[in-house]
């Protein structure tokens, strides 16, 4: 997705030989991508159009709406829904550099104060 988003409309051959020319693992097979690719065609993120004896595959949804429905689902999902949970994790993952980690905890304060004085 992260590639069609930047490029646009692309078939598969063109997504597979820029993820096999990026990518530090074993090969993709033609056969893997096209699976992925129509499965995320039938979920609604693509449509498909045929072009010669290809298809061409174009984001239906744009990465900013995609982003923010995922966060809003994992948000729901591991934090019963709570901003401060989800924020209070964060605060405290050691692969955020610690000035950032210090940010999100001065913002869960924050929040804090809005609630008790609100």
């Amino acid at each position: 997705m992260h590639f069609l988003w930047r490029r646009g409309p692309a078939t598969v051959h063109v997504v597979l030989d820029h993820i096999n020319q990026t990518s530090g693992s074993a090969p993709l097979a033609y056969t893997t991508v096209l699976t992925v690719m129509r499965n995320l065609s039938r979920r609604h993120f693509l449509s498909q159009q045929p072009q010669g004896r290809s298809h061409l595959f174009t984001p239906l949804i744009d990465e900013t709406s995609y982003k923010q429905g995922m966060l809003r689902q994992l948000r729901k999902d591991l934090f019963a829904g709570e901003v401060t949970g989800l924020l209070q994790f964060l605060s405290n993952d050691d692969e955020i550099e610690a000035s950032k980690r210090e940010h999100i905890a001065q913002t869960i304060k924050s929040l804090g104060q809005l609630q008790t004085h609100g």
